[in-house]
C-alpha cells in the first residue's frame, strides 16, 4: 500500500509539533493559523519497470503544503521557512516505508493574502518512497 496524505500529516503533526489546525485536502479558511497537505497537482510522467511493478522499489509522491499564517508578513515567511527547513533533506519512515524528501522550489511560495488578509505559503514537495 502506498502512503496517504493523511499519514504524511500525522507524520508533521507530531514531528513538528504543530497544535494549529491541520488537514487534508481543503484548508479552513475560517481559521487563521491553518495548515493543509495536498496531493500536487504537479504530474509526475509514469515510468514503466521492466519486469512489472512488483520490481519497482521506490515511488515518488509530489505533494503542496498550503500554510496559512498570520496578518503579519514576517511571522508568517518564518514560519513557512521553518516548515521548509523541517523537510528539506529529511529522512523517515512511515510504517516500513522509507521517506526521502526533495524540494521542488528554493523556498517557500509567497501566494500573498486572502481577501481577509492572511498571508499564505505554498511548499511543494516529491517525497521518494521504498520499502515494499
Amino acid at each position: 500500500m502506498k502512503v496517504t496524505l493523511k499519514q504524511i500529516k500525522d507524520y508533521f503533526k507530531q514531528e513538528f509539533n504543530w497544535n494549529k489546525p491541520i488537514s487534508i485536502g481543503k484548508i479552513d479558511n475560517n481559521k487563521e493559523e491553518a495548515i493543509c497537505f495536498y496531493n500536487s497537482k504537479r504530474q509526475l510522467s509514469y515510468s514503466p519497470v521492466i519486469g512489472g511493478k512488483s520490481n519497482k522499489s521506490t515511488y515518488i509522491k509530489p505533494i503542496t503544503i498550503l500554510l496559512r499564517y498570520t496578518k503579519n508578513q514576517d511571522s508568517a515567511e518564518q514560519m513557512a521557512q521553518s516548515i521548509y527547513e523541517f523537510f528539506e533533506e529529511r529522512t523517515f519512515f512511515i510504517g516500513e516505508k522509507r521517506i526521502f524528501t526533495m524540494m521542488y522550489t528554493e523556498e517557500p511560495i509567497n501566494l500573498g493574502t486572502d481577501d481577509k488578509g492572511i498571508y499564505e505559503y505554498s511548499i511543494e514537495i516529491d517525497l521518494y518512497i521504498g520499502g515494499r
